[in-house]
């Protein structure tokens, strides 16, 4: 059973620090050391990101008009295998890995 997944909306770059991943339509929550999958590839996280507006790791409200909408985040992360391009990400899901 995977407990957290998200789909990939964007991924960028830090330098001497990991990628970003930006994730929408989340379900559950992440944490920090846990191993995501999405195909081929794995990574881990390295620091999980917090809303600004709010605080919390998974926001569900938009900060400038105030409605809901899909749970959203973002996490560093560092590849173990593979590094996929962003065109190759945005749009897929990406899940922890609990096998």
């Amino acid at each position: 059973m995977r407990v957290f997944r998200g789909r990939v909306s964007d991924m960028f770059l830090l330098p001497n620090r990991g990628h970003v991943l930006q994730l929408t339509e989340v379900q559950g929550t992440p944490r920090k050391g846990m191993t995501l999958s999405m195909r081929d590839h794995q990574c881990e996280i390295v620091e999980v990101g917090k809303n600004s507006t709010d605080g919390k790791a998974v926001s569900t409200r938009s900060c400038l008009t105030g409605q809901r909408v899909a749970p959203y985040g973002h996490v560093l992360v560092d590849w173990i295998s593979g590094d996929p391009a962003p065109n190759e990400m945005h749009g897929h899901w990406i899940q922890e890995d609990i096998s």
